[in-house]
């Protein structure tokens, strides 16, 4: 056993020796800037790659954030086209109705991370007045648990319908603001629709007669 010992050590003595020799050898003929450059080098491209995975990471996590949000717009517009199709919600022409998701909760619905408004005449829900968008989101159904905005920038989205001035048509709007202007920052009891981004998705559609 001793002697298995002794002759490891002698091997890695001859290893090292080795080892330091080439390196000596190496850096006599004047390699050893170039081999310095060469780490060096490799160092920088490691953190290149790592800088740029970072930064596809970040990418990526923004696309799905983006995502999320407006699959849920999407669930939200075809709650409100069909309460308007089927006729729970009846707009006058030139009227609207419109649901909003913020990052926010808002004091005036419980806390729910959401808002809504119509502007307009002759907007009934249930064939009765208008009476508020507590009651415009019961009429219209759905699950709004998970309503939260995920998008970093991004204050409120969500989808307004519109009737033409001539009632031949409706318009679904989809829309989101970034604007930190476009709602009531005091309690996020409010917005501004004006203030939001073009439309990135428009539906039109004519009413049944």
């Amino acid at each position: 056993m001793r002697k298995q010992k002794g002759q490891n050590l002698i091997e890695y003595a001859l290893m090292l020796a080795l080892v330091v020799g080439i390196g000596g050898f190496i850096y006599t003929q004047g390699y050893g800037d170039n081999i310095s450059a060469v780490f060096n080098n490799a160092g920088n491209l490691l953190e290149e790659v790592n800088k740029t995975q970072e930064e596809a990471k970040k990418e990526a996590e923004k696309a799905a954030a983006r995502e999320a949000d407006r699959n849920y717009a999407d669930y939200l517009g075809r709650l409100l086209r069909t309460a308007v199709s089927n006729e729970t919600i009846q707009l006058g022409n030139g009227s609207s109705v419109s649901i909003f998701v913020q990052n926010q909760p808002n004091p005036n619905y419980g806390g729910l991370y959401m808002n809504g408004a119509k502007t307009g005449i002759d907007v009934k829900v249930k064939r009765e007045e208008y009476g508020g968008f507590a009651k415009m989101l019961d009429a219209v159904g759905g699950d709004y648990s998970s309503a939260r905005v995920k998008q970093d920038g991004v204050y409120w989205y969500g989808v307004q319908i519109k009737r033409d001035s001539t009632g031949n048509s409706y318009t679904l709007s989809y829309m989101d603001s970034n604007n930190i202007d476009s709602y009531n920052k005091k309690d996020y009891s409010g917005f501004d629709i004006n203030k939001a981004n073009a439309p990135y998705n428009i539906e039109t559609w004519t009413p049944d007669r």
